[in-house]
């Protein structure tokens, strides 16, 4: 997708944290949720009862178990691990909350956290690409045959919800099936042998650029562009510290009341600013060997939220280089953004108050 295209999506999804939220347990590509919500015009009370309704009526997660010959659909797909030579390399799962909107669900737990937020249509390809592994037919392998198998440590672990039917996939919380795909030796042909843990004795053969470009995934393609994807109806206050200065944001949604510090304002001014808030982009990977935070942050922001029950968010910005910031979200730093960016929020958060 373009720059100019993900730019658009994402202010999209800025403008649904600010216009009555979205909420569901549906599994849905991220440009359709877009969609969806720049239609959105429900009353905030009516956004946080059914956030808190979503909440009640969430089912307790079942056990999982081994499947034989794993059969499944994208939507029905609810972890992807990936462990090469014995090491976790992606972990992606699906793990819903009342206070999530559906697509954020998904959480990148390696190598980053759950306060990163996924791209589903960059995940939808991967799971496209899961869904053509074909387990159903295993091959006969010669005895001399090293499969290599037996001493493997990489492998692609799946959950997912068993059926074919993408109406019930999409329609089901947890996954109720686990599959741990075993990848050992190539055959000399373009295929690779394979078998299901707690299977061994049945030996399949899958396509070798397939499992490459699974374990070539970038992590960082997998992430929309953006630091966090707080609702605005699930927080109270927003401590800012820039510089020396402080400053709080406070928000009812449920009665229409919003404050810059002591000072009521109209909700177009305390959206707009959140929305800048929320609107600075990513532009890479910080270099690990390279990030210190020596100093105070030139910006620091606070969510806190209106339930004990969703977790309270804190990001920072600490200066990088001459062009970007290093970004930290409660204590985890991965990525940068243009230190401009920061400045001008900065200056819109001084303007404000």
């Amino acid at each position: 997708m373009q720059n100019w295209k993900k730019k658009i999506m994402i202010l999209g999804l800025s403008v649904s944290l600010v216009a009555g939220g979205l909420y569901g347990c549906g599994n849905t590509d991220t440009e359709e949720t877009t969609e969806k919500t720049e239609g959105t015009s429900g009353e905030s009370e009516e956004t946080v009862e059914k956030a808190e309704g979503s909440s009640q009526a969430q089912i307790e997660k079942p056990e999982t178990t081994q499947a034989e010959h794993p059969q499944f659909v994208a939507d029905g797909i609810r972890k992807v691990v990936l462990v090469e030579d014995g090491e976790e390399i992606f972990n992606l799962s699906n793990e819903p909350a009342g206070y999530k909107m559906d697509f954020d669900y998904w959480e990148i737990l390696n190598p980053y956290d759950e306060t990163v937020t996924v791209n589903t249509e960059a995940m939808y390809e991967l799971f496209d690409v899961l869904c053509g592994l074909n387990f159903q037919a295993p091959v006969a392998v010669d005895a001399e045959m090293d499969t290599g198998i037996a001493d493997s440590r990489t492998s692609i672990t799946l959950d997912f919800v068993d059926t074919l039917d993408d109406s019930k996939a999409k329609q089901t919380d947890y996954a109720d099936k686990t599959a741990t795909i075993i990848l050992g030796n190539e055959d000399g042909a373009g295929n690779r042998f394979a078998a299901i843990q707690g299977f061994e004795d049945q030996i399949y053969k899958l396509s070798a650029s397939t499992i490459d470009s699974i374990f070539g995934l970038d992590p960082f393609s997998y992430i929309l562009k953006i630091p966090v994807l707080i609702n605005i109806d699930t927080v109270e206050s927003m401590e800012i510290q820039a510089g020396k200065k402080s400053y709080e944001m406070n928000v009812d949604s449920v009665n229409g009341e919003y404050q810059f510090g002591n000072k009521d304002v109209e909700k177009t001014d305390f959206t707009t600013l959140y929305q800048e808030i929320c609107g600075i982009m990513l532009e890479g990977e910080a270099e690990e060997e390279k990030i210190t935070k020596e100093g105070d942050p030139e910006l620091e922001i606070t969510f806190h939220r209106n339930s004990e029950e969703y977790p309270e968010i804190q990001v920072s910005y600490y200066s990088y280089d001459d062009t970007h910031d290093l970004l930290e979200v409660n204590g985890n730093s991965y990525f940068l953004v243009n230190a401009e960016d920061v400045d001008n929020l900065i200056t819109s958060v001084k303007k404000a108050f």
